[in-house]
């Protein structure tokens, strides 16, 4: 979260992002980037991070990027209501960073992108959600 925004309040993690141990870097209106250190904790039986593990942060990423009212610069919550993920390429252990940027909506659904980088900065997953606010703004 951008931290030179004294209005903005801070969000203390959920038990899930504390369990995998992603943190958001980047976090403003319109756009989020959140990374994590893949170890054999995130890892399926072939020694690659899970699918679901990068589902999760490419999800993470695409509601905090629309959750940064423009307006107000206050934080709304908002859940997915769908995300369509495509793997690109398996992922070893290391830094994963997933960067989300709203592409639209109104004033109850958003929509977002996110691609997913490797320590090596290939493209490894991309996803497209559609968000629900879960609380109305302000």
């Amino acid at each position: 979260m951008a931290a030179d925004n004294p209005k903005r309040p801070t969000v203390e993690p959920g038990g899930f992002q504390n369990l995998l141990g992603y943190e958001i870097t980047d976090w403003d209106v319109g756009q989020a980037t959140i990374v994590l250190d893949v170890d054999e904790r995130h890892g399926n039986r072939h020694g690659l991070a899970h699918g679901g593990v990068l589902m999760t942060i490419l999800d993470a990423a695409c509601t905090r990027a629309g959750a940064v009212d423009p307006e107000t610069d206050e934080i709304r919550r908002a859940a997915t209501v769908s995300m369509t993920t495509n793997f690109v390429a398996p992922v070893k252990p290391g830094r994963v960073r997933a960067e989300a940027v709203t592409t639209g909506g109104g004033r109850r659904l958003f929509f977002a992108e996110a691609k997913a980088y490797d320590a090596d900065g290939n493209l490894v997953a991309t996803a497209a959600a559609t968000c629900r606010y879960a609380s109305p703004a302000k």
